[in-house]
């Protein structure tokens, strides 16, 4: 799905289950498990226009994938203008507007605070969007349905979710 002009910040979201008696657990799937959250999920990634609209979400990845390896796999940065996006210091390098990193045993100034103050009132429009998304019980809870079918319950979700904002 291309995302349109105006849209920004690509977010992480990590989609846990429980193992099913039909299929074997996840936990006999270690690509899935995320040493920065420590239980198995998958990688998803969201964008949404800078009022909040959401306007893409990417295919899921396995929960290990880096954030940095997963918006350059999903396609994101190629079909649309990179500078144009906002993304979290995750983003660094990849041609987004990102917060400043503080330098180490360096004071911050006033002019870093200022800028990373600014970068983070628009991004809080991601975090809304992804909070939304994950009114879906699918999405905020454990997946207990076979691994298999969760590729499809996402696709169901999202286009639900695109539909419910075209009305």
């Amino acid at each position: 799905m291309s995302a349109p002009p105006g849209t920004r910040r690509e977010h992480s979201d990590q989609h846990t289950s429980t193992p099913n008696r039909e299929e074997p657990s996840w936990s006999d799937h270690p690509e899935n498990f995320s040493g920065k959250h420590h239980t198995t999920g998958l990688n998803i990634k969201v964008a949404c226009t800078l009022s909040g609209r959401l306007a893409w979400v990417s295919d899921p990845m396995p929960g290990r994938t880096h954030d940095t390896k997963a918006i350059r796999e999903s396609g994101f940065l190629d079909i649309a203008d990179p500078p144009a996006h906002l993304g979290d210091k995750g983003y660094i390098g990849l041609g987004m507007i990102t917060p400043l990193r503080k330098q180490p045993n360096q004071p911050t100034h006033t002019h870093r605070k200022a800028f990373n103050t600014s970068a983070n009132k628009i991004r809080y429009q991601i975090e809304r969007t992804i909070a939304n998304l994950k009114t879906w019980r699918t999405l905020h809870t454990d997946y207990r349905r076979p691994l298999r079918t969760f590729h499809e319950t996402i696709s169901a979700i999202i286009a639900l979710e695109f539909y419910r904002m075209s009305l």
